[in-house]
């Protein structure tokens, strides 16, 4: 449970809908991955230090998914959670295929195309809901849509929504026991 300013407890549920609703209106910057978690960064860029002492870019927030997702254009599917096993269309057959590779599954093509096609064009989310299940859904200006949905067993994480720069609370979003 999270806080809100009038002291009030909150729902895990409530307090992800009032964090996300912040993304109406903030451009999808970059879309990636670490591991199997997905990354997706929105609103103005901000210049972080990063762990070895350097700078880089980050969106003011971020929103890791870590159950079944996909973003979807119209009815045409453009990546989902299941494309980070698929090898991707280099791949030969030859020998193992390791996911695991940076540039080697499907997942990781896609999503640098669609990083590719942020940069270039200006899409901004058009609004945010979050079921009382806990699934979440992203509309974006273009007819793109993110929509990640809450699987998984007692504490385990389904999605994150923060901002990395801050010190803030995270609204983490997790299957609850009955």
């Amino acid at each position: 449970m999270s806080d809100d300013p009038t002291g009030v407890a909150l729902s895990v549920i409530e307090a992800a809908r009032r964090s996300t609703a912040e993304l109406i209106g903030e451009r999808w910057l970059h879309i990636g991955r670490a591991c199997d978690l997905v990354w997706l960064g929105f609103g103005p860029y901000r210049e972080v230090t990063d762990h070895r002492g350097g700078t880089r870019e980050i969106g003011e927030y971020a929103l890791h998914l870590q159950c079944p997702w996909r973003v979807t254009c119209g009815d045409r599917l453009v990546t989902r959670s299941s494309h980070i096993y698929v090898p991707g269309p280099d791949w030969t057959g030859d020998g193992d295929f390791d996911w695991d590779v940076r540039g080697a599954n499907r997942f990781d093509v896609r999503a640098g195309e669609l990083t590719a096609h942020l940069a270039g064009e200006r899409i901004v989310v058009t609004s945010v809901e979050v079921t009382e299940r806990g699934d979440l859904t992203v509309a974006l200006s273009d007819g793109l849509r993110i929509e990640a949905l809450r699987a998984g067993s007692v504490r385990d994480e389904s999605w994150r929504f923060f901002r990395p720069h801050r010190d803030d609370d995270h609204v983490v979003v997790f299957e609850e026991e009955d």
